[in-house]
């Protein structure tokens, strides 16, 4: 696991992920397949849209959400 991904804030499980945009959990699923080869999330559904997700978004690092609509 990359130093980027472990746990923040006051997380309870040791493998929990996150979105690096807004910090809301995200699934290891979620982080493998929309995130970026280290598994980095920086957005998620709470922070941008499905669809934005789904084109890439989630895996680009520069992703702030709000470039990226809901």
């Amino acid at each position: 696991m990359s130093e980027s991904m472990q746990p923040t804030g006051e997380t309870t499980h040791p493998n929990e992920y996150r979105c690096r945009n807004c910090g809301a959990f995200v699934t290891q699923e979620f982080a493998r397949v929309f995130g970026n080869n280290d598994d980095e999330v920086f957005g998620c559904l709470d922070c941008m849209s499905a669809t934005k997700v789904k084109n890439g978004g989630a895996s680009a690092e520069d992703a702030d959400g709000s470039s990226f609509g809901r």
